[in-house]
């Protein structure tokens, strides 16, 4: 399997100018598996807290249909949603639609109205087994279940306050739960880039550049 972790430098809430930067490295990568990183469109929403979420939410909808995904891939794409008149933050497999909800939102998130996920389903793609972790879910890995899985997706957004201890924690988890942690990561005026392949021997990481990491797992 292969898997592409796209790493574009945004502009926060420029969604037209976001949506070009992430067509354009898809239509680049060579992966099965494109990995786009949390807040991909608009920026993360606890660095623009006074947010229109509504805005946020129609205008990523509209943009999420403009999205071409070459024939025989898989785009994991993050944003706002609303289900049953809830509002969730949402990775969604483009195309086939399967979607995994945050399950802790931040502060920021739950005072904003975003509504927690409910569980961590298996993903199964091209004959491997992951399950996506949304940012602050990764604080509740001791009770995450991966027994059955080949790796962990987080969908992450790294900035320079958060990078050292974040990696901390990553080889902590790994040195116990023993699976790989591909992270994707987004570049804009307050985040850094850096998604990172990481297991048990190695760190491999983008640097604060556009650009895309190609695996194989």
């Amino acid at each position: 399997m292969r898997v592409s972790l796209l790493q574009p430098e945004i502009i926060r809430g420029n969604i037209k100018h976001n949506l070009n930067r992430i067509q354009r490295l898809i239509e680049k990568s060579i992966g099965d598996l494109l990995v786009l990183p949390e807040y991909v469109l608009t920026g993360s929403l606890i660095l623009d807290k006074e947010a229109d979420l509504s805005k946020w939410i129609k205008e990523s909808n509209e943009s999420k249909k403009n999205i071409k995904v070459p024939q025989g891939k898989t785009v994991i794409f993050n944003s706002l949603i609303y289900n049953d008149e809830k509002i969730y933050n949402c990775c969604e497999l483009l195309p086939g639609g399967k979607k995994q909800m945050k399950l802790y939102p931040d502060d920021t998130e739950i005072r904003k109205g975003i509504t927690p996920g409910t569980k961590h389903h298996i993903i199964k793609l091209y004959n491997k087994k992951f399950k996506i972790i949304i940012c602050s879910d990764l604080k509740y890995w001791n009770i995450l279940d991966i027994r059955n899985i080949d790796f962990i997706v987080w969908i992450y957004h790294f900035t320079k306050d958060n990078y050292n201890k974040r990696m901390t924690e990553l080889k902590k988890i790994i040195k116990e739960k023993k699976k790989p942690i591909l992270v994707s990561s987004i570049i804009s005026d307050k985040n850094i880039g850096f998604s990172t392949y990481i297991n048990q021997n190695k760190t491999i990481s983008l640097s604060e550049y556009e650009g895309i990491l190609e695996l194989e797992i």
